[in-house]
């Protein structure tokens, strides 16, 4: 098993007609819970979108490997077959597909069972609805890390994932964090946040600082803390 899950080499990355990401540099290793942190506009979303693959997001220069493997030129599906996967700050909603059936479809693959996931997210009450209507902020975000959970990923991507969540889901939340980080062969994780209130439950091992498309810091947890403190304008 390679010691760096994901290393990303001088990449620059273009949406529409503008540059997002420039000349960035980035490694996840092993054992690693890994804080990407930037003020709006950043391209902390960008960014885990480009690692998934996602259409639109053109890579100008540079590499993305995962477990080794060059998968730049990969498409999404590929990446996510990899056991790459993708919490979106703002989930998708799913037109017409129970929450039920999109677990059961996922189980299926990941090897996993509807109501222990159901139960560990505490969704029992969602999995006859429809998948994002009328759900709460906290609510789709249970419901999306479910939908990971069910995945079973080598490798989770999750964006913001303390925004629009109550007190009472973010600690749910953040417990379907830490099984996913149990979850995968190299117990890392990368998550994106802009408040970092996610960190009061799970705790970071590495902290990079993402501003107007470039990584222009990484530390241990007291640098999160730092930010936290003094903003981001203390690091330029």
């Amino acid at each position: 098993m390679p010691n760096i899950v994901l290393s990303i080499e001088n990449l620059s990355v273009s949406v529409g007609s503008r540059i997002a990401i420039k000349d960035l540099n980035l490694e996840v290793p092993n054992n690693t819970i890994l804080y990407l942190l930037g003020p709006n506009g950043a391209g902390k979303s960008t960014l885990l979108r480009t690692i998934i693959g996602y259409p639109g997001y053109n890579v100008l220069t540079g590499v993305i490997h995962f477990e080794n493997e060059d998968v730049t030129d990969k498409p999404m599906e590929y990446r996510v077959s990899k056991g790459l996967a993708l919490a979106h700050q703002i989930p998708p909603k799913l037109v017409g597909i129970r929450v039920i059936d999109l677990l059961s479809t996922l189980c299926k693959r990941g090897g996993c069972t509807i109501n222990d996931v159901a139960k560990e997210m505490e969704i029992e009450h969602l999995l006859y609805r429809e998948f994002g209507k009328g759900f709460s902020g906290g609510e789709l975000k249970r419901v999306e890390i479910a939908t990971l959970l069910a995945q079973r990923p080598r490798l989770a991507l999750v964006d913001e994932p303390d925004t629009g969540v109550d007190v009472d889901s973010i600690e749910i939340v953040a417990r379907g964090l830490k099984k996913l980080v149990e979850f995968s062969p190299h117990k890392s994780i990368v998550i994106v946040t802009h408040t970092a209130f996610i960190a009061r439950y799970i705790e970071p091992d590495t902290t990079c600082i993402l501003l107007n498309g470039s990584i222009i810091r990484c530390g241990e947890a007291e640098l999160l803390y730092k930010v936290m403190r003094h903003g981001f304008k203390g690091l330029v």
